[in-house]
């Protein structure tokens, strides 16, 4: 019988490793337990699906899905710091605002704006959101490795609560003169809560459209070649998915 079983996410002691790999999409959780050896699921409940494996290098690895934005997000790094997560490393998807951030083409995020406000249950709007500089460089390497330069990028990522946000240009020609690579909704609390639990934190992100010329929206009908079934993001999703176990397996081997 499981101990400490936590609320939402229904694991407990025993289902989470010291590394945890984290996304938004609950249905992408098996796909990145698919990368691992020996994967099984160990928890199912509200939305929230957890795996656990092993790398190739023999490093043990619990897989979580967090749902959409920074609230949910916040209850399952919460629940999986409390079984002993030392690492978690967000593989998700991002929209591009540099107009050089194209579908298909990943981004690192190096810090983010903080236009989210769960994290300030951790620490006020100064306090900076920054990726683990360890994790943030070897997540960079290895896509680098994978992918042709331009299309890696590094920089500051925009996190935001509303997906639906009614007056986007205000916004998007700001983050844009301020170089800001990219948006999301989770990241920025993931680094602040990371930093101030004194564990490490990273992003890697694959771009399913570009805010300036190709941004996700409705499609016209449901067997559509867009969203997150268009085949170049299909293609970085399953590269970053390498990048991050291959930095695992850098990082953690002995």
């Amino acid at each position: 019988m499981k101990r400490r079983v936590q609320p939402h996410l229904r694991v407990g002691e025993g289902d989470v490793e010291r590394i945890v790999l984290i996304s938004g999409n609950p249905d992408r959780v098996p796909v990145i337990a698919s990368a691992l050896r020996d994967a099984e699921e160990v928890a199912r409940y509200r939305g929230f699906v957890t795996y656990r494996g092993h790398t190739p290098g023999g490093i043990q690895v619990t897989v979580s899905g967090t749902g959409i934005g920074s609230p949910s997000t916040h209850i399952c790094i919460e629940e999986l710091a409390r079984l002993g997560a030392e690492v978690i490393i967000r593989i998700g998807t991002c929209g591009g605002i540099d107009p050089v951030v194209k579908t298909g083409d990943v981004v690192v995020p190096i810090a983010c704006v903080r236009d989210e406000r769960t994290s300030l249950n951790y620490a006020p709007i100064e306090y900076p959101a920054v990726a683990s500089p360890i994790w943030c460089a070897a997540l960079h390497d290895e896509i680098s490795a994978l992918l042709p330069e331009d299309r890696v990028h590094v920089g500051v990522c925009w996190t935001t609560d509303v997906y639906y946000l009614r007056d986007m240009q205000g916004p998007l020609r700001l983050w844009t003169r301020a170089r800001v690579k990219c948006v999301e909704m989770e990241s920025s609390l993931l680094f602040v809560f990371a930093t101030t639990h004194g564990i490490h934190a990273a992003s890697i992100l694959a771009c399913d459209g570009n805010l300036h010329s190709d941004q996700k929206g409705e499609q016209s009908v449901d067997d559509e070649q867009t969203g997150e079934q268009d085949p170049r993001l299909v293609e970085a999703v399953g590269l970053e998915i390498e990048a991050a176990i291959r930095a695992i397996d850098r990082i953690m081997r002995p």
